[in-house]
This record gives C-alpha cells, structure tokens and sequence, in this order.
C-alpha cells in the first residue's frame, strides 16, 4: 500500500510523511528478514529434531519388533494350551463336583454315626451308672449284713464268755472258800484254830 502511494501523482508527500514511510519500509524489511532468519533456524532445528526422532523410532522398532513377535508367539502357545486344557479341566472340575458331593455324602454318614455312637455311648453311660448304683447298694447291703453279723456273733460270743466268765468267777470264790477252809481244818496248818 505504501508503494502505492509512493506511485501516484495526486498525492504529495511531505517530508515527514516520507520518513515515516521510510522507517515504516525499514522496519517491515528488517521484521522480514528476523522471520526469515527464524524460520531457517526453526527449519534447521525441526531437520535435526526430525532426524533425532527417525532414528529413536528406528531404535524402538528394532526394539519392539522382536518384543511383538515375542508375545504374538507366546499368545498362539497360550491359546493353544488354553484349546488343549478346556476339556482336561471339564474332566477335571467335573471330578471335583463329584468329588465334593462323595465328602458331603461321607461326611452326612460320619455325622449319623458320630450321632449314632453317642446315643450307644450315652445308653451305655446310663446302663453302666446303673449297675455301678446296684453294685453300691449290694457292696452296702453285705457290709450292713455282714456288720450285722459281727455284732451279734460279738454279742452272742461275748454274752456266754461274760456268763462263764463270771461262773468262773463264782466257782474261784466258791473253790477258794472251800480250800480256805480245809486248810485251815487241818492240823499243822498256820490257818488252824488249834494253835
């Protein structure tokens, strides 16, 4: 537009128009030449940021590829393992449903027994204290019996051996009276009247 002005004949320029369309010229020129100095230096670094990251995506593709075809053979193994098992582990999981309702089933007969052999336990228990109870009465019986027995045996062993003994008694008195009295009746005697 400046040059424009510059051209036409109508318009005048005074001298301070001039100047000021000269730095104008001058400053427009002189950004011009910064972005193009800008955009050298922006292209050159973007060449060298683009050749840094080509050869990192290199490195990661020479890195990668064998990782991918690591683990493109790993998941064909797994799925093929995977194909191989699933009717090893419906055998399997098909066992073990058996298997768990074979231990519920031993497990209800273990707990009827155990059931069964405490009420056996539990009749015996009753029965056992029972006859030890029989047992006491009879052990309590004889010894009151047999107490008994020795009582009267010893009353009936001791009133006779009283009675003898104080026959006994009375025969000794009677038997030493006698004699105290045919000693004392014999001539020579101490005991005798008659010196």
């Amino acid at each position: 537009m400046a040059l424009a002005m510059l051209f036409q004949e109508t318009y005048m320029f005074s001298s301070g128009n001039a100047k000021l369309l000269m730095i104008f010229i001058g400053l427009v020129a002189v950004s011009m030449v910064v972005q193009a100095i800008v955009m050298v230096v922006l292209a050159a670094k973007t060449t060298g940021l683009m050749k840094g990251v080509s050869a990192t995506a290199e490195e990661l593709k020479a890195k990668l590829l064998p990782l991918i075809d690591t683990v493109t053979e790993v998941s064909q193994s797994a799925q093929e393992l995977l194909q191989q098992t699933t009717p090893k582990i419906h055998v399997i999981s098909d066992n073990l449903v058996k298997a768990s309702d074979a231990l519920v089933e031993t497990s209800n007969v273990v707990r009827a027994s155990a059931r069964q052999f405490d009420l056996t336990i539990a009749d015996a228990n009753v029965r056992t204290q029972r006859q030890v109870a029989r047992i006491d009465d009879m052990v309590t019986a004889v010894l009151t019996t047999t107490t008994e027995i020795v009582g009267s045996m010893s009353n009936s062993i001791r009133v006779p051996a009283q009675k003898i003994a104080g026959i006994a008694s009375q025969l000794r008195y009677g038997f030493e009276g006698i004699y105290a009295k045919v000693r004392s009746k014999m001539p020579g005697s101490p005991f005798s009247n008659g010196s």
